[in-house]
């Protein structure tokens, strides 16, 4: 049986943490000087359900209702970090949210905080900063051009589900990214609801992200038809093969309770067909698990073997 040791010494990558929410429920209440009502951090919640949905915005809105300066912001950020630096990781993409812009005197402001959250621990980890924007509110995307502008992001990550439900309004924000040579990160959740592969890879064909988050929580749709019997279609090596976009597995998809050995299993599956991809932390807040838990998990369920797990998250990725 693996536990959380088998890895915590293991020097580790974590190519997506969204530090406003990346630090565990106990770090969150130390920094805000409140409890949450009513938050369980140890309950499960079906990524993308309404109930994960609602729990999500009224934590924002608690965070956000906390926030009052800059340096509330840089002590947030640095909670996530500082938690990530106590597991050993020495690399990740850290999401900042533009939605923190409002609570800075100016938008200098808010681009020197970040830089400061990412380079406080420079001699321990190396944080590369991704600009969080929440589709569901499309008054972010003239900030996110904005803030893009200052070049000191390296990527762009894209949640909620306007993106997908609207993709021709995104398409500025993908083609600054492209321009500026930085990277692109969607989370599948937001295809929840679709019923055809054909609609998604037309979404992902437009957009050309270069980070797919989470792709096994398809598995909650059988008529995408896009894990059979374990397998993983031929659709997604040709998919692979035209978009080149780089995978990526959080443990949301498993903890959702819903056929969670089979969402485990796929990650394996990716693995044996020789398709590059990380682990990810996403949201310990919400998720409740870090990466040393989620690698220990992942080896109890038969996914890994610890050998295989310590080579894996000791990996920088190779799209990053």
């Amino acid at each position: 049986m693996a536990i959380i040791s088998d890895f915590i010494k293991t020097s580790k990558s974590d190519s997506c943490k969204h530090l406003s929410s990346g630090m565990s429920y106990s770090a969150f209440t130390q920094w805000a000087g409140f409890f949450i009502p009513d938050f369980d951090p140890n309950k499960k919640r079906n990524a993308g359900s309404p109930e994960d949905i609602e729990i999500r915005n009224e934590i924002s809105s608690y965070t956000q209702m906390r926030v009052s300066s800059a340096h509330d912001i840089l002590l947030l950020f640095c909670h996530a970090i500082s938690e990530s630096i106590s597991e050993n990781v020495t690399w990740m993409n850290g999401t900042v949210n533009v939605d923190f812009l409002s609570k800075c005197k100016n938008p200098t402001e808010f681009l020197d905080t970040v830089k400061e959250a990412c380079e406080k621990y420079s001699n321990k980890i190396k944080v590369h900063p991704f600009l969080g924007i929440d589709t569901d509110n499309e008054n972010n995307l003239p900030l996110a051009e904005m803030l893009l502008d200052s070049d000191i992001f390296e990527g762009i990550e894209l949640y909620g589900r306007k993106y997908a439900e609207n993709p021709e309004k995104f398409l500025s924000i993908f083609k600054t990214a492209r321009t500026k040579g930085i990277e692109s990160r969607i989370s599948c959740v937001g295809f929840h609801g679709m019923q055809r592969q054909e609609d998604i890879f037309e979404i992902i064909r437009n957009l050309r992200p270069t980070h797919l988050l989470n792709p096994n929580i398809a598995l909650n749709n059988d008529a995408l038809k896009i894990f059979e019997n374990g397998k993983i279609c031929q659709q997604i090596f040709e998919m692979k093969k035209e978009f080149d976009v780089y995978i990526e597995f959080s443990p949301a998809p498993i903890l959702s309770g819903n056929k969670s050995e089979q969402k485990a299993h796929a990650i394996r599956e990716f693995a044996e067909m020789g398709i590059p991809f990380s682990l990810c932390s996403e949201d310990m807040l919400f998720l409740n698990k870090s990466i040393s838990e989620f690698a220990a998990d992942l080896c109890n369920m038969g996914v890994f073997s610890i050998e295989e797990m310590s080579q894996l998250i000791s990996d920088k990725p190779s799209k990053a």
